[in-house]
């Protein structure tokens, strides 16, 4: 009972649009159906489409899902939430350099997400001492951890000044000290008063 609907449908459907168009359309469907039941459909794919962008992974989420022993999964965690919070890393700048100072070729593309994947597959590879050095030094921190050398330079500039306030008051107890040909150096006062005379 069904069939002879369906018939009664689809001759309805081609007298009206064609046969050409009908099929056309039931091999659309027929596609779509047989990605869908595949499980080809890709929702980031659609929902790029509708305009919505699929939320990317955190740094914390990707190293979860690598394979790395459990001494180094400590530190590269706290490594990958210092990258996300960019406490760590902070800008592609700084991700060059890391990559110089490791002699790893920088990635292509310039964007700190694009280069997650080889930072962190190079951070897996170090002993996890080193990964504890770097966490507990906070390197490549980025110009945030410049404010210490900033202020090393200020304390080096105060005491510079303070030794040199030193040294001139120590020359002013000593008596001012006059340059040759002055009134007061020996000498010089009687060709003054020879003048006079």
């Amino acid at each position: 009972m069904k069939d002879s609907n369906l018939k009664t449908d689809l001759r309805s459907l081609v007298d009206r649009y064609g046969i050409e168009r009908v099929s056309r359309e039931v091999d659309k469907i027929a596609v779509s159906a047989r990605r869908a039941a595949d499980g080809k459909h890709d929702p980031a794919r659609a929902a790029r489409k509708n305009g919505r962008q699929r939320p990317r992974n955190t740094t914390p989420e990707y190293v979860g899902k690598m394979d790395i022993s459990p001494e180094r999964r400590t530190a590269m965690l706290a490594l990958a939430a210092r990258f996300d919070e960019k406490s760590f890393l902070p800008a592609w700048a700084d991700i060059r350099h890391f990559c110089e100072m490791y002699g790893i070729e920088a990635p292509a593309s310039k964007s700190r997400a694009g280069a997650i994947p080889r930072v962190f597959k190079f951070l897996a590879g170090m002993e996890p001492g080193e990964l504890q050095k770097l966490l507990d030094q906070r390197a490549f921190s980025g110009p945030s951890r410049l404010g210490p050398i900033a202020e090393a330079i200020r304390q080096h500039g105060r005491a510079a000044r303070g030794r040199r306030d030193e040294a001139d008051a120590t020359a002013q107890d000593q008596g001012p000290s006059h340059p040759r040909g002055s009134p007061s150096s020996p000498g010089a006062g009687s060709a003054a008063t020879d003048l006079r005379e």
